[in-house]
């Protein structure tokens, strides 16, 4: 299997060091599923539980804790139970928000992208790690996801553009997503 490509090196590092400071703005490289999953330690699908905000244990910021409660894992390796940690939340008249990262609500089913990071879990890519599940009659199970302006790619040339969200989002059908994990999966096991 071919190394993650400089594009994803790079995204990493955007992340990492938007994990450890206060953002008033946001931006991140837009990575397709498949790069996602190779920067993830798992591609769950979840059920969203109980939220606490604290102050952060290192930084000057309050964080957002969330109970994850793992109904699969369609790639990589988790725990059936995660706490999310996420910068931001409004804690003691103080609210710190980071444009650009997914919110949750309580018993909402999602398909998400996590990372392990010195025993804690985090989003791999923001906005971009959660996809909303529904239930569609025909279809079964639907992905769908709206992402901000916050979000940049690289277009024919190689510059840096805005990332324009379609006017009717694609949504995308569970057991597709689950096969391409799978392949994914077994791609990652031959390395």
């Amino acid at each position: 299997m071919p190394r993650p490509s400089f594009r994803i090196f790079a995204l990493a590092v955007i992340l990492v060091v938007g994990s450890l400071t206060s953002a008033l703005a946001t931006t991140s490289l837009f990575v397709t599923d498949a790069e996602q999953a190779q920067l993830s330690t798992a591609v769950v699908i979840a059920r969203i539980g109980a939220s606490e905000v604290l102050p952060h244990d290192t930084y000057a910021t309050v964080m957002t804790r969330t109970a994850l409660q793992i109904d699969e894992v369609l790639y990589g390796a988790a725990p059936e139970q995660v706490l999310l940690h996420q910068i931001g939340g409004t804690l003691d008249g103080r609210t710190v928000l980071v444009p650009g990262d997914a919110k949750f609500e309580s018993g909402e089913r999602c398909v998400l992208f996590l990372r392990q990071v010195g025993g804690r879990w985090y989003l791999t890519a923001l906005e971009q790690s959660k996809y909303h599940l529904s239930e569609h009659p025909k279809f079964g199970p639907l992905m769908e996801r709206e992402l901000g302006a916050s979000i940049r790619m690289r277009n024919a040339q190689g510059a840096l553009v805005d990332y324009e969200q379609p006017i009717h989002p694609p949504m995308k059908r569970l057991f597709t997503f689950r096969s391409q994990m799978s392949k994914l999966q077994a791609e990652k096991g031959g390395e």
